[in-house]
């Protein structure tokens, strides 16, 4: 179980990375996947400062749109995606399920399941895993309800758990963490903080209200074999802070990992 960071793709992020011992990064994709572009560039910072990619994800694509022509297009960036990871060495892509208002889960489910199967099929053949996210990003696969229509389906499909999601949506995220976790593929830790009933702050992790020790024992309870990869989220822990926070969390998280 190792602890990483989201990147930037920066060279400071890499430089910052073999200086604290961070074992790997992580990196997200917003709508489409461009970081193909960058393959050479980015294969020569993970040989320069000898910190892997941990996963490589691809958050917004709408798999099951309406649009057909808008789905195929997603479809296929991120086929291009898992070969993307497959030549950077990421061992793991993550995604949503896509997102249709208006229509039950099980609708969706119904259009996502063959999507996602050629998903992890396509990525069995490269060597790369497949995990849906449980963000609300253009996503229903956020939780229990979901995954046991999508994820008993299709059983080499994992999850990228944030327990924060399910914090904020109302959930317990040790029942979701006890009853579904050995699907768990990678997890985010973003720390979440409620005030008066409301979201007020993601803080770094153990300036938070999660339970990151009860977590990460279910997650050994588990056999978990991914990593444990810290997302900034708030300002100033994404800005003048950045740095200083995920040292932070790390620092948390680290007293939990043997």
């Amino acid at each position: 179980m190792r602890i990483g960071f989201i990147t930037n793709l920066t060279e400071e992020d890499f430089r910052f990375a073999a200086e604290n011992d961070f074992p790997c990064v992580e990196y997200n994709c917003a709508n489409k996947p461009d970081v193909i572009e960058r393959l050479a560039e980015l294969k020569g910072l993970v040989k320069k400062y000898g910190v892997p990619f941990s996963m490589i994800g691809f958050f917004g694509p709408n798999y099951i749109s309406e649009d057909p022509e808008e789905a195929r297009q997603h479809k296929q960036g991120a086929l291009r995606l898992i070969d993307f990871c497959a030549e950077l060495g990421a061992p793991l892509m993550t995604t949503g399920g896509g997102l249709l208002e208006g229509k039950s889960i099980s609708e969706q489910a119904k259009r996502a399941i063959p999507i996602m199967a050629d998903l992890v099929e396509h990525g069995k053949k490269r060597g790369v895993k497949v995990a849906a996210y449980n963000c609300h990003w253009t996503n229903f696969i956020i939780g229990p309800e979901a995954w046991q229509l999508v994820h008993t389906q299709i059983p080499d499909l994992g999850i990228k758990y944030d327990p924060s999601h399910c914090i904020y949506d109302g959930r317990d995220y040790l029942v979701e963490a006890r009853d579904w976790g050995n699907r768990f593929y990678h997890v985010h830790a973003k720390g979440s903080l409620i005030i008066g009933g409301k979201r007020f702050t993601d803080p770094p992790a153990g300036m938070d209200q999660t339970n990151w020790g009860a977590l990460i024992a279910v997650l050994y309870h588990h056999k978990f074999a991914g990593d444990i990869v810290i997302e900034p989220h708030s300002d100033p822990w994404t800005s003048t802070h950045r740095y200083g926070g995920i040292l932070i969390a790390r620092r948390h998280l680290a007293q939990f990992i043997c």
